[in-house]
């Protein structure tokens, strides 16, 4: 008499009497609890570091080439997804005379998330540029990456809806 083993059962196999139904282990093992640390920490890190997102359940993946840390701010903005954000965002950088190296405008749903690299320059109040952007109404947050030295105060800034800007 044949037996069939399954992890996934179908509704029809749970009380089938040739059906061996068994949990589905497979992300219960060492090796795979300790992979699944790793690629979080790692997916973590890389957005520390360079603003990028993947595997993001609620953020678009957003991907930019690397930059240069000694001649470029890197700046990750979230905002609200609605139509005009990006332009007020934009203006902000032509307003300050900052030259834009590189960019990525990525949304799913509410949510867009832009990375833009602009050239570093000693001339810059940086702090007053953050918040210039972050209290942009659809802003929600920003955040300056430079190498080992965040700029913008402590590199995060966020624009709460009751208590407005803060570093």
């Amino acid at each position: 008499k044949g037996k069939y083993v399954t992890d996934f059962p179908e509704d029809l196999l749970w009380d089938h009497e040739n059906a061996i139904v068994i949990p589905h282990l497979g992300a219960s093992t060492e090796e795979a609890e300790d992979a699944a640390a790793a690629m979080a920490a790692e997916t973590i890190m890389r957005f520390l570091t360079t603003g990028e997102i993947v595997n993001s359940v609620n953020f678009p993946t957003t991907l930019l080439e690397k930059h240069c840390t000694t001649t470029s701010v890197r700046i990750a903005i979230v905002n609200q997804n609605v139509a005009g954000s990006l332009a007020q965002i934009l203006a902000i950088f032509g307003d300050k005379n900052l030259n834009i190296l590189q960019q990525v405008n990525k949304s799913r749903g509410d949510i867009a998330y832009n990375v833009v690299d602009v050239e570093l320059r000693d001339d810059v109040d940086w702090p007053m540029v953050q918040k210039d952007l972050t209290t942009i109404p659809e802003v929600i947050s920003s955040r300056f990456i430079l190498g080992e030295t965040p700029l913008g105060g402590y590199g995060y800034a966020v624009n709460h809806p009751e208590k407005g800007y803060s570093v």
